[in-house]
């Protein structure tokens, strides 16, 4: 019986749909042979969860997301998913949307309580099983460094309050007393000295012929020291003393501020003597970086989507570092 030539077209145009159909089912990451369990989950919302997105137990992909839809009337939206019949999932599962690598992808992560073992009621294909969502990454590392931002928050604030203590404030008003009572004293001196040019001159004048003949000059050196003796007494009616006091006031608040601080008093010299709260702060900031050095060297350990992908980051890492990972299993 010969075949026509149209018969022919036709069975190998069947045969490519049927190739291209069972193809694109397979890239979505649907099993093409095996039988599988359909269960349904309901969320808020899903934040990123696709379809084709893989569905994990005990951290191995088992199954896929096959829809991801939106019922309009209670705006929920209603995931559903594929595994193998041979995985036997009781009905209070759990069904947690999880972030899957660094990046942010979703997965679906399959939860058995304890007490499914001795109450193995098993769900059937169809039945609609509890949902929970994880924390998304912006989260993750909210809950991480927010503990390190208080903790330097309240260091700063320590900080903060030493600085703006009572005793410290009164010791640097009054050494502020002490210095504008030094610019009244400067500026009376200068008032004391104005005019007065033509009397310095004079007295430069008497020192220099003075060094050139001492003894011809002593009457020249008596009226110098007429003159010097006219300022001293000007100066001595001055009010040197009470500055000199304030200063010395203002010296010994100064030191006994300082000593406070070397002694480890107060919260100033808390933070100046105690040497585990830098430790501290030195040892989170280098076990950050060194997360971030390993995430940025072996990529494939944090972001592989599977085991065996994590796996090949491990041995990479411990090749190039020649050191040996603990075993996780």
């Amino acid at each position: 019986m010969k075949v026509s030539n149209e018969t022919k077209v036709g069975l190998i145009a069947a045969f490519a749909i049927t190739v291209l159909i069972l193809g694109f089912n397979f890239l979505k990451g649907e099993t093409l042979f095996s039988k599988n369990n359909t269960y349904y989950a309901v969320y808020d919302k899903v934040d990123g969860l696709f379809r084709s997105n893989p569905v994990v137990f005990h951290g191995v992909s088992v199954g896929t997301v096959t829809s991801v839809e939106m019922d309009y009337k209670s705006r929920q939206v209603i995931v559903s998913v594929q595994v193998p019949k041979e995985l036997e999932i009781p009905k209070n599962s759990t069904l947690k949307i999880t972030n899957n690598d660094l990046l942010g992808s979703k997965a679906i992560e399959i939860i058995i309580p304890h007490d499914s073992i001795a109450l193995p009621t098993l769900a059937v294909t169809g039945d609609t099983l509890i949902s929970k969502k994880d924390a998304g990454m912006a989260q993750a590392l909210t809950s991480v460094l927010s503990p390190l931002s208080e903790s330097i928050n309240k260091v700063l604030g320590n900080v903060d309050a030493a600085i703006s203590d009572v005793s410290l404030n009164s010791t640097l008003q009054d050494l502020s007393e002490a210095l504008a009572s030094f610019k009244t004293t400067a500026v009376k001196m200068n008032a004391l000295l104005d005019g007065k040019d033509a009397q310095v001159d004079a007295i430069l004048s008497n020192i220099e012929s003075m060094t050139k003949d001492l003894k011809t000059s002593t009457p020249k050196i008596n009226e110098i020291v007429a003159s010097l003796d006219e300022t001293t007494q000007e100066l001595a009616a001055m009010d040197l003393k009470g500055l000199s006091t304030e200063m010395t006031a203002a010296i010994s608040e100064i030191k006994k501020t300082l000593s406070s601080i070397q002694a480890g008093e107060g919260s100033l010299g808390k933070l100046a003597t105690d040497d585990a709260l830098w430790n501290n702060l030195n040892k989170a900031t280098h076990d950050l970086d060194s997360l971030v050095n390993d995430i940025i060297k072996y990529p494939r350990r944090y972001t592989g989507i599977t085991e065996k992908q994590r796996k090949k980051g491990d041995e990479q890492k411990e090749v190039e570092e020649g050191i040996t990972l603990p075993d996780d299993k």
